[in-house]
């Protein structure tokens, strides 16, 4: 769906108006001001970037008195290639009186910020909180965002298979309900919803302490599991989904979606148009099985039997690709009429990491065997790990395994260390501490800085490294608006987050979820018409390659496995804290567009 010349302007100036007045914007930041706008935590740096205007002194003031309680220097003034800002550091560490502040540089100040102990509790928990309001196929009334669904896709009961091979015949009726929609649409992939699962069970297992029950604040409509923690309760219902997506000889469907991109006026109850299962494909069939063998150690303290299950069929995939040597991506036309692709044609690192997920769950030396034969790949250096390359994730989990081969072992943890200090050398590098280097502001540059930043906390369980928690920590200081856009890339976190996300719930029903993690900045022309046309409207700088449009999905669209980062990172830094519907409700509103009178 287009807009108007003049509703776009009034989109990117942030003025829309609506039916309904204003909404209510917070009180605007000084340009040049970047903090992080949710806060910074106690035994932690904490340390802020301003366009140098030759001020050498800054303050921070508290943000209800605007008396002065601190009070340093800024460094020397250094030029930063990712933004072409010449920068300076307001370097604060050693104040550590919990309260709400501004940076004052003089006469300007930032947006406000908390300092404490656990300025993160409330964003994790609406990280987390995001994906329960994704899901499909679920009666939801919810307190605090105002989201009401009756039944998201009750057609999903009865998918129509899309095509026709030895186990299914075209038009067979399946139900494949259940599972999160996966972005600013309502295509359901296995592909990001095995990713996406794996690194939330992931997060657990790294502090399970940080996980309780009633920490979500279920809505009304989602069944409460008594025995899990919440967000154990929260993956589980993927998982469920997930299972539903497998096949007879152990494989998996690929996705589930419409033929028809729906518009934005379609809310998950109102599109009614057909469902279909769509594909086949080795690498996402690879980590699913990744996802399923996790499910087996992190759900066999709760239900023995839940993890028995998992773990089966983990196996069942690891059977069916030993006899299918030959990566698959299946192609039937007009599948992608309505969804993503997300195609892959080759699956080796997804092949290593279910190896490795399994011989971490089961100890058997048949996996491991597996990676032997692979080591030319399986020891290289990785990068940050993502759908279609999951390496990172396979040597963790060889590095975390019980019982492995010694040589093979220091191998890859050569490799997996070597590569976190080269994104630390990125990190102190770069003028805002953003781990992204120049070619990876793409597609997704938010979700490839926090990948990093987990990244990071991996290898410090490898090998504990204060750099790796300050280079992770950094990389949620960027996301929260310490950049050069003075951008929050998480909706309704901080004073500045994303007013349109591509996003079709929130332009259907008018309820804005917060938790949610944008693209951010994608400095690679042809990602959609809007960033296409903004990045040849002249020289734009790749670190602000970023419209908050709705109709720019490459730069403003959410994904599950982009809000998996952040929820992993978020969970390290967060304590559990005792909540109500009102700590997490909106301080203001954010009005869909297509829901606005033309202008």
């Amino acid at each position: 769906m287009m807009v108007s010349r003049k509703l776009r302007w009034l989109v990117l100036s942030g003025i829309l108006l609506g039916t309904c007045g204003l909404p209510g914007f917070s009180e605007a930041a000084d340009a040049g001001m970047h903090v992080d706008q949710v806060g910074y935590l106690n035994g932690y740096s904490k340390t802020a970037m301003v366009t140098d205007t030759g001020d050498t002194d800054f303050s921070l003031v508290d943000a209800k008195t605007g008396q002065t309680v601190y009070a340093g220097k800024l460094s020397a003034a250094k030029k930063d290639a990712m933004s072409e800002e010449t920068l300076r550091k307001a370097d604060f560490s050693s104040f550590k009186k919990e309260g709400t502040y501004k940076l004052r540089v003089g006469s300007r100040e930032s947006y406000d910020f908390e300092i404490g102990d656990n300025v993160y509790a409330v964003p994790a928990v609406e990280t987390w909180r995001s994906y329960t309001l994704s899901r499909s196929n679920t009666p939801i009334d919810d307190p605090v965002t105002g989201l009401k669904i009756k039944d998201g896709h009750a057609q999903d009961h009865e998918a129509q298979v899309y095509f026709t091979d030895k186990l299914n015949k075209k038009g067979d009726r399946l139900d494949v309900s259940g599972g999160w929609y996966d972005a600013g649409d309502y295509g359901k992939y296995v592909t990001t919803a095995a990713i996406s699962s794996a690194e939330l069970m992931l997060a657990y297992e790294a502090n399970p302490s940080h996980f309780t029950r009633g920490q979500l604040l279920f809505p009304a409509g989602i069944d409460e599991e008594t025995k899990l923690p919440d967000a154990l309760a929260e993956v589980q219902f993927e998982l469920n989904w997930m299972s539903k997506m497998q096949r007879r000889d152990g494989s998996m469907f690929h996705k589930v979606a419409g033929l028809k991109w729906p518009g934005f006026d379609k809310s998950p109850d109102t599109d009614t148009q057909d469902r279909y299962i769509f594909g086949s494909c080795t690498s996402s069939a690879a980590m699913s099985g990744a996802s399923f063998a996790i499910a087996s150690r992190i759900y066999a303290p709760f239900d023995p039997s839940y993890a028995t299950a998992m773990r089966k069929r983990a196996e069942r995939i690891w059977g069916y690709l030993a006899k299918t040597k030959t990566p698959i991506y299946r192609v039937d036309e007009g599948q992608d009429g309505g969804s993503g692709p997300y195609n892959k044609s080759t699956d080796l690192e997804e092949r290593i990491w279910l190896a490795a997920e399994l011989f971490r769950t089961t100890g058997e030396k048949k996996y491991e065997k597996y990676l032997g034969s692979v080591a030319d790949r399986f020891m290289q250096k990785p990068s940050f790990f993502t759908w279609d390359n999951t390496l990172a994730l396979g040597q963790f989990a060889y590095l975390k395994a019980k019982g492995a081969d010694a040589a093979l072992q220091a191998k890859v943890r050569a490799a997996f260390l070597g590569y976190a200090d080269d994104i630390t050398k990125k990190i102190e590098s770069d003028g805002f501490g953003c781990a992204l280097a120049k070619d990876e502001y793409t597609w997704a540059s938010t979700k490839n800085a926090l990948t990093q930043g987990d990244i990071l906390l991996m290898a410090n369980q490898i090998q504990p490294n204060e750099a790796y928690v300050e280079g992770a920590l950094s990389q949620i200081h960027y996301l929260f608006g310490r950049n050069s856009l003075d951008k929050s890339f998480a909706t309704g976190m901080g004073d500045n987050p994303p007013e349109h996300p591509h996003n079709r719930i929130h332009e259907s029903t008018g309820a804005y979820v917060p938790g949610l993690i944008v693209g951010g900045p994608n400095a690679v022309a042809g990602g959609d018409p809007d960033q296409t046309a903004y990045l040849k409207s002249g020289h734009i700088p790749v670190a602000k390659s970023y419209l908050d449009v709705l109709t720019s999905w490459s730069t403003n669209e959410y994904a599950i496995d982009y809000t998996g980062t952040a929820a992993y990172a978020l969970s390290y830094f967060a304590k559990p804290k005792a909540m109500s519907t009102d700590m997490l409700k909106l301080k203001r509103s954010y009005p869909p567009i297509t829901q606005k009178r033309e202008l």
